[in-house]
């Protein structure tokens, strides 16, 4: 198995929602505030917005960053990118 599908295969198992999903994907391009990650769910998602950050942070794949105000990408998040970066290329072919 390669290292692309071994990550695809942990990630899939430590996120079980959707909105961790997008909150995750949403987090790959740029660190991004609280509002601004629920104002991206739809809405019969953001009702569940929080319980997800919350879900993430203790996965260690995201973490809160005092300074900026911000949600970003932890170190083993940023280990992630790779495989975050396909699926979003697979978004935007797939909307094309």
């Amino acid at each position: 198995m390669t290292n692309e599908l071994i990550g695809l295969w942990v990630v899939r198992t430590l996120i079980t929602c959707p909105a961790q999903w997008r909150i995750l994907l949403s987090l790959t391009t740029s660190p991004q505030s609280g509002w601004t990650l629920w104002r991206q769910l739809p809405l019969k998602e953001r009702r569940c917005g929080a319980r997800a950050c919350w879900h993430l942070w203790r996965q260690h794949l995201i973490v809160f960053h005092v300074e900026q105000w911000a949600w970003g990408l932890s170190p083993t998040g940023e280990s992630l990118r790779p495989i975050l970066q396909q699926i979003l290329t697979c978004q935007r072919e797939e909307s094309k």
